[in-house]
Order: structure tokens, then sequence, then C-alpha cells
């Protein structure tokens, strides 16, 4: 008969099973407790969640939550990340940490959306920009076209808009200035051509206790 706590950890990692786009295994043996720590406070910083659980367990929970291909790598030691943000971010964040910090734990494999993934593959999408970039590259290449046409059209605009106020402003002096002020403009206006200003130029835009210590012992 199951545990009550065995039934409620299947519970939980099935919901985390269920939420998240990205799975990725890594075997934590030698893992200290103070590293441990420190990774799993990193990794929340991309909303995600590392957690050891007994295979036996997540094997359950993977087939629950209807995540079958998880269970490829649910062997020996394992501790499960899994996050409900960007997946390329928690996989930049995990793999980035470990690296920089010489941390021994190694990716066995993973899963995004349903495809079982390589320890290469997880690299490979840690090194993807996240999805805030991509959207922004997106958004900026959307816009520079639109953006050029309105400073085109922009152009012979503002020169239209000076000739107008010369005129008035020209008017203006013309019924009311003293002669000596209103000579240079009345004639501008005489000469039936005003001058307009050229459209301004536009620039282009530019031997520690191990984390083994503190988890229950996979299966």
């Amino acid at each position: 008969m199951p545990t009550e706590r065995s039934v409620q950890t299947v519970g939980e990692i099935e919901e985390k099973f269920k939420a998240s786009p990205l799975i990725i295994a890594a075997n934590y043996r030698g893992l200290s407790v103070s590293q441990m720590s420190g990774m799993r406070r990193k990794v929340r910083e991309a909303n995600s969640e590392f957690k050891i659980a007994k295979n036996t367990l997540a094997r359950i929970a993977a087939d629950n939550a209807g995540r079958p291909e998880s269970k490829e790598f649910l062997e020996g030691p394992i501790g499960l990340l899994t996050t409900e943000g960007d997946p390329a971010a928690a996989a930049k964040v995990f793999v980035t940490y470990l690296d920089d910090n010489n941390i021994a734990m190694t990716i066995v494999g993973g899963a995004l959306d349903g495809q079982v993934l390589t320890a290469d593959r997880i690299k490979a999408l840690a090194k993807l920009p996240t999805k805030e970039v991509l959207l922004a590259k997106l958004l900026g290449s959307m816009n520079s076209p639109i953006t050029r046409m309105v400073m085109v059209m922009n152009g012979p605009l503002q020169a239209f808009a000076t000739v107008l106020t010369r005129i008035v402003e020209n008017n203006g002096v013309a019924a009311g200035a003293t002669p000596e002020a209103e000579s240079e403009p009345a004639a501008e206006v005489a000469s039936g051509e005003p001058e307009a200003e050229a459209a301004p130029a536009v620039e282009a835009e530019p031997a520690e206790a191990t984390a083994e210590a503190e988890e229950e012992k996979s299966e």
C-alpha cells in the first residue's frame, strides 16, 4: 500500500509535469548541500524549481501527467528541473550556473513539449535567446519599415508646415509692425515664392556534506 506521503509526492510531481513545458533530469551525486541550495535559489529566478524524488514515484507521476517520455531518463539519483516560465530562460540559468560554479552535476536528459532531449540538445537550448529577446527582435523588425515610412512622409509635411508658418508670421507683421520691421518679410511675401526650409535629414537608427544526505535516495 502506498503511504500518504508517497501519494502526496506523486501528486506534486504530477502537477509540476503538467505545468512545465520543459523537464531537465540531472544526476546530483556528489553535490554538496551548499551547492544544492545555491543552485535552487538561482533557478527560482527563472520561475523554475529543482526537486529530488524517488524514481518510482516520478515514473507514476509522469504517466498520470501524460508525460511518459520523461521516464526515459529516470535512472539513478536524479533531480528534476521544471519551470512554469520560458524554457530557454530556465535552461540557460541552470546550465550557466553549473558551468560558472564548476558544479559536477551531470545532465542526463530532458523533454520539451513531449519531445525527448539529449544533454547536448539541452545545452543548445540554453544558448538560445529568451522569449523576451526574440519578441523584441521580432517587433523591431516589424516596426522598422513603418518607422522609415513615417519619417519619409513627415519630410514634405514639415516643409509645408514651415511655409505656412512663414506666411502667417509675415501677414501678422504686415498688419501691425513698423515699416522697418516689415520690410524684409513684405518683400518675401510680395515675391509670391516663400522659401520652404528643407526637411531635416533623417539619421539612421543607429569533503562537504553532500545533497544526498538531505534528500531521499532514488530507487
